[in-house]
């Protein structure tokens, strides 16, 4: 007796193991991970990303959930790029400059003059040079497998258009705080300014600063028509773009997981930069028809680019290593 009562005990434990590790599993739920973009949840490129982040939802078989927070709600981009490494965050939109802190070689991405279009951007893109440069970010906790263009920092100015390379002596230009950005105002002969960009509207109506560039996005959040009603079309600045994944939480997946989040990524990816792209095209193209007072057009860059050499041939005796990455860019042109 005593040892089939024993038998039944063990049996019954056996049974509510197995019954608690069955409820177990079915409780833990899908793998969640956060998602940062600064575009608004209702933007074109916010929902293109959207898009990538549910297709890899789909093929994980509901396995992974992709949470997004759009306007920056997780923080400042250096604030981002930080969470991701510590894997916080497990994914984010950002801008490349950023990634000039990790590899010296991303400092090309600031200077003037340096993509074409988006295509041009693609190619480079696409080359073992670039793949070069996305490799070193991985001992730095941060997975990069493409970045490219989603427009440019344009001349938005008070007064007047540009046309030639004088248009551009003695303005008060607003600059990011970057020696990059303040050296090209100064070789095209413009007095650059540091301004902090909530500051831009108010110094830009009260003759602080005379101009200073972003993307049309840019232009249209701040409606800086109403104070700097004049705009240039010209490839002054790229701004570049990528989606950074933490590899500390990358590298928690299962191996399946983790080849689907990278095939995902890599195809989708380029579509929705260049749905950024396109997106700053047309709010570019409204402002122009709807709310600037004049705007232009420059399609011989080869005068501003001479002009602004100096300010490669400084940064490849800063960052040797940026010369091979110009070549490769010059190459795809």
């Amino acid at each position: 007796m005593k040892r089939l009562v024993s038998l039944v005990l063990i049996i019954s434990l056996i049974l509510g193991f197995a019954f608690a590790s069955g409820t177990q599993e079915k409780s833990e739920g899908p793998i969640v991970w956060k998602f940062s973009t600064f575009d608004a949840s209702n933007s074109s490129y916010a929902m293109a990303y959207r898009a990538m982040w549910d297709r890899v939802e789909k093929e994980s078989n509901g396995r992974m959930k992709i949470e997004m927070y759009d306007l920056g709600q997780l923080g400042g981009e250096a604030d981002i790029i930080t969470g991701v490494q510590t894997g916080s965050i497990e994914a984010a939109q950002v801008g490349c400059a950023l990634l000039a802190g990790y590899n010296d070689a991303f400092n090309v991405g600031d200077l003037p003059f340096l993509f074409d279009d988006y295509d041009h951007a693609d190619r480079f893109a696409n080359t073992e040079e670039a793949a070069e440069m996305n490799k070193t970010l991985e001992s730095h906790g941060l997975l990069v497998w493409y970045w490219s263009i989603i427009g440019y920092r344009q001349p938005n100015l008070v007064k007047g258009v540009i046309n030639s390379t004088d248009d551009f002596k003695g303005l008060k230009w607003r600059t990011m705080d970057s020696p990059i950005q303040m050296k090209t105002m100064e070789a095209l002969g413009a007095i650059p300014m540091v301004v902090a960009y909530n500051e831009i509207y108010n110094a830009l109506s009260t003759g602080v600063v005379d101009a200073w560039m972003n993307d049309g996005v840019a232009f249209k959040n701040l409606s800086i028509y109403e104070v700097a009603p004049y705009y240039s079309d010209i490839p002054l600045f790229a701004s570049t773009q990528t989606c950074v994944i933490s590899k500390k939480a990358f590298d928690a997946l299962p191996s399946d997981l983790q080849e689907i989040v990278k095939r995902v990524v890599s195809e989708e990816l380029p579509g929705v930069i260049r749905t950024g792209w396109n997106q700053n095209r047309e709010v570019l193209k409204d402002l122009s028809a709807n709310y600037f007072k004049g705007t232009s057009v420059v399609t011989d860059t080869a005068p501003y680019l001479k002009l602004v050499q100096p300010v490669y041939d400084q940064l490849v005796k800063d960052y040797p290593v940026c010369q091979k990455y110009i070549d490769a860019i010059n190459r795809v042109r």
